[in-house]
Formats: structure tokens, C-alpha cells, sequence
């Protein structure tokens, strides 16, 4: 049974934890934090294709702060890092671009045919992503922190994980998956396929495997019950005055269906809504326990994208003020919200404590952000950005 974030949460009786069987939850200005702030750590692994990143945003839908390790790996490909020289060094300078960045594509090339290339790859850039994924360890206030990495079993981040889980599909799924969706040739698809150890490896490791090869609801329905067996919550809050923006709960499924509905203006068949929910953060905005609005946001790592919300004006609040239980919710996960200029006017962005989509630069890589918005069609003066460190 999922517990009540404004109780206690219990662990599991069998699983050796550092925390203590029961840890208090505190409300703090409308919000609320674990007085030990030390998360329940999941270890997300599984090959190519398997469907990683689907469980690991349905666990984001949880309330779970989730890193992807492979994004972590790319940012240490950024120019100037240590790793970045390191890499031109060992596999040449003519993958450097115009702008300064690796080639991934040609280095991808270079690695996925070679094991010992590839090995030599992840010597440079793994001791980067385990520090890097140690220290986000040390500082979340989420009850569950996800990681989701293909060599996790591999690293030394394993251990500190309370759990690993391995997401798994048949060889042919993912090769299926691999030349549908990521447009790649069968000669190539198979090659990366190939190039990874086999899954039953992994699972022979792993506390839990969620099968993907059927459905998106049964994909949802197995991570569901996994985190209700570990008796962790399957939800987060942030309350103020009359209104409370929170994780989408199996009661709204039909309200929030029918808001993609309007929104796409055609018929949602019933594993498409799930599919939805393994793409993007869906938080649902109430009062009086009746849902008024859903916010839409991509993420990326602690990036978060408003990319719309529904109705986009509600009768009953101000859209500043949805935005405004938006950030706090948000707090404690994400570093940045941004949000497209269209949504504001440069009056509402200065009243609301926004900053120019330019201004990024204090707070974030440059193509790890400029790589994000490209992602939604966005360029960098065509957004509003507003830090989530001590929001007000």
C-alpha cells in the first residue's frame, strides 16, 4: 500500500538500510522534507532499449529524484572538463566540432565497434559521472533518488544504492526499438546490441526486473507495485492556502486523460496515456481536492521545461500563481524552471523574479542547456528562466 507522504514512511523489514526504520516528515512553509534528508536509493540498469528511461520518468511522476547517468556521462564531454581534453588526446582532434564539442556520433563509431576502444572510453569518463552522481547523492531531499545507468553493476555507485533494478525486454524488442525509434540501420542496432553484456548478467544482480515487452500500463502497473513493496511513497506535495500541486494518482487518470484529449483534439487510445506519463512530469494543480489545471514539463537531469499547461487560465487562480507552486514543488529536484516567453509578458517574468533565457550562464553548461531547448524547438532568447534554490 502507498504510503501518505504527511505520515511516516517505513522500509522494508528485510533490506539493510543506514536510515532508521522510521523517519519523520516535517512541513516546512508548505512544503515538506525528511528530517534526515537521506533518500531511498534505486539503481536503474537494463541494455540498450530496454526501456530505462520510461521507468525511471514514471518514478520522476512518483515524486522520485531521478538522474540519468548517461546525460551525467555527456556533460563530461563538455569542452574545457578534464575529460573532454583527455578524450581529443586519446581518440584524435578531428572530433572536436566548430563550437569546441565532441563528435559523439563519430566517437559513437569508433567505441561501439571496438570493445577495447570502448573500454578505454569509459576509463576516462566514469571516475567523472561517479563523482558527480556521489555528490547529487549526498545533497537530495527526496525520499527516493533514481539512477539510472547501463554499467551501474559495473561502478562503484552501486553501492550506494538500496536497490538495484534491471528493466529487461527480448532481444527483439529492443532491436525493433532501436531501428523504429532511433532511426538506426539492423546492421548498427545489432552491433550496439552486441557490443553490451547480456541482460540476464544484470538480472542475475538485481533486487527487481520490470519487463517491458508488453504494454506501457503493465510497464507502469510493475514499477507501481514495486515501489508499494518497498513501502516508500507514491507521492509529493506542495501545499498552499487553498491550493496543492502534487504527482497524478490513479484517480485523476481519467480527468488527466481527458485533458490530453482536449489538448491533442483526438481520441487518447488507453496505453497511449501511459506512454504519455513515461515521457514527461504531469503534476496536477487542486483545490478542494478537485483537479483545476496539469502542468506539462519536460526534464532533462535538473532542468525542467514548462512546455504547456491545460486550460492555460484557470477560472479560479492566476497563472503566476500556478507557476508559483509549480517552482516549489519542483524545489529539492531541479535547478532551473524554464519556461517559453510566450507564456509571460516581460512584466509578469520581472514580478515573478525570471530571469532572460541568457542568464543561464550563471547556473548551467552552456550545450547542456542550449542541447535541452533545442530539444522543444527553443533558442535561448525565447525563454524565462527562474533558479529553484531558495525559491519564494
Amino acid at each position: 500500500m502507498a504510503v501518505n507522504r504527511g505520515m511516516k514512511i517505513f522500509l522494508p523489514e528485510n533490506k539493510p538500510s543506514k536510515m532508521s526504520n522510521l523517519i519523520p516528515i516535517i512541513s516546512l512553509p508548505g512544503i515538506l522534507f525528511r528530517m534526515d534528508k537521506k533518500a531511498f536509493v534505486i539503481g536503474i540498469t537494463g541494455n540498450i532499449a530496454s526501456g530505462k528511461s520510461v521507468v525511471r520518468n514514471l518514478l520522476a511522476n512518483m515524486g522520485a529524484y531521478t538522474i540519468d547517468a548517461d546525460l551525467t556521462a555527456q556533460d563530461a564531454y563538455l569542452p574545457g572538463t578534464p575529460a573532454w581534453q583527455t578524450i581529443l588526446e586519446t581518440f584524435g582532434e578531428d572530433l572536436k566540432t566548430r563550437d569546441g564539442q565532441i563528435n559523439r556520433s563519430k566517437l559513437g563509431r569508433i567505441v561501439f565497434s571496438d570493445p577495447d576502444q570502448l573500454a578505454r572510453l569509459e576509463a576516462i569518463v566514469h571516475p567523472y559521472v561517479t563523482e558527480a552522481i556521489t555528490e547529487q547523492l549526498q545533497y537530495c531531499t527526496r525520499p527516493i533518488l533514481v539512477v539510472e545507468a547501463i554499467k551501474l553493476i559495473e561502478s562503484d555507485i552501486a553501492q550506494h544504492c538500496d536497490q538495484i533494478w534491471t528493466v529487461a525486454a527480448d532481444e527483439k524488442t529492443r532491436l525493433d526499438r532501436l531501428i523504429e525509434h532511433r532511426a538506426l540501420s539492423e546492421e548498427v542496432a545489432r552491433n550496439k546490441i552486441r557490443a553490451q553484456s547480456p541482460q540476464e548478467e544484470k538480472i542475475a544482480c538485481s533486487d527487481r526486473v520490470i519487463w517491458t515487452d508488453g504494454s506501457y500500463e503493465q510497464t507502469y502497473r510493475q514499477t507501481l507495485d514495486a515501489i508499494d513493496q518497498l513501502r516508500l511513497p507514491t507521492s509529493y506535495s506542495y501545499k498552499q492556502e487553498d491550493y496543492i500541486v502534487e504527482t497524478m494518482t490513479e484517480a485523476d487518470f481519467p480527468w488527466l486523460r481527458s485533458v490530453f484529449e482536449q489538448q491533442t483534439g483526438k481520441e487518447l487510445a488507453y496505453d497511449q496515456f501511459f506512454q504519455l506519463l513515461g515521457a514527461k512530469l504531469v503534476p496536477i494543480v487542486k483545490r478542494g481536492g478537485e483537479a483545476i489545471q496539469c502542468h506539462r514539463v519536460g526534464i532533462r537531469q535538473t532542468l525542467a521545461l514548462l512546455t504547456n499547461q491545460f486550460p492555460l487560465k484557470s477560472e479560479l487562480m492566476e497563472s503566476s500563481e500556478s507557476l508559483r507552486l509549480l517552482q516549489f514543488w519542483l524545489q529539492g529536484a531541479y535547478e532551473l524552471l524554464i519556461v517559453p516567453a510566450i507564456s509571460m509578458s516581460s512584466r509578469e517574468a520581472w514580478h515573478a523574479a525570471y530571469l532572460p533565457g541568457e542568464d543561464y550562464v550563471k547556473f548551467y553548461p552552456k550545450a547542456s542547456f542550449e542541447n535541452f531547448l533545442k530539444e522543444y524547438g527553443l533558442m535561448i532568447g525565447e525563454v524565462w528562466i527562474r533558479p529553484m534554490n531558495n525559491c519564494k
